[in-house]
């Protein structure tokens, strides 16, 4: 496999707990925000509505607040500085994509030294987040829609993509990569991967070596 780049999600890949929700509680949000999360995966709730209301909780939040707080833990996945390491010795592409926030992906893409971020865009005014709405997301699938965005700017077909995820939100990019590895799954997207592994994500390093 001529490998290219690598299509990476964020929360529970890269980090081990949701970082919205960290971040919600810079407002009291932080149990609001899980709550609301929670209604979401058990089936409670649907479509974007739910994660709307989340990233609005930061009304008023600036960046420089976000990466105070992600300065005190960024609950980084055991692994994940040396697996960043190891795509770029070897000049990979690397997309992280989330429903998190591009200012807290941010965070992260100058931690590791990620190419590219995909993530929710809000309403900014300078540094301060203003608010969301569904008309700033591409579509449902906005993550996987942004991705092949990047990937088309950079001549890359599916073919040359590797895909690294933990649950069912990442199923639509598993099925879009040549390859797919699943870190710690969840509700079953490991009967959707190529590959699974646990706990670090530098396991991933000789599972992409090997194609």
């Amino acid at each position: 496999m001529d490998i290219k780049a690598i299509l990476i999600d964020f929360d529970g890949t890269v980090v081990t707990t949701d970082i919205l929700d960290v971040v919600c509680g810079i407002v009291g949000k932080e149990k609001e925000s899980r709550m609301i999360k929670e209604e979401f995966f058990k089936g409670v709730t649907s479509g974007l509505s739910p994660l709307i209301t989340r990233i609005n909780f930061l009304k008023g939040v600036t960046t420089q607040q976000i990466q105070e707080k992600l300065s005190e833990n960024d609950f980084l996945m055991p692994g994940a500085e040396e697996f960043f390491n190891f795509l770029n010795s070897k000049n990979y592409i690397s997309i992280l994509h989330s429903g998190n926030l591009v200012p807290i992906l941010n965070h992260y893409k100058e931690k590791l030294g990620i190419t590219y971020v995909v993530g929710t865009k809000p309403k900014m005014d300078n540094d301060t987040i203003v608010s969301i709405s569904e008309k700033d997301f591409s579509g449902p699938d906005f993550k996987l829609n942004d991705s092949k965005a990047i990937l088309d700017k950079c001549n890359i077909s599916a073919k040359e993509v590797i895909a690294i995820g933990d649950s069912p939100a990442d199923r639509t990019i598993f099925e879009f990569a040549e390859k797919s590895i699943a870190i710690n799954p969840k509700e079953g997207i490991d009967k959707f991967a190529d590959y699974v592994i646990q706990d670090d994500l530098s396991k991933a390093i000789d599972i992409i070596d090997s194609l």
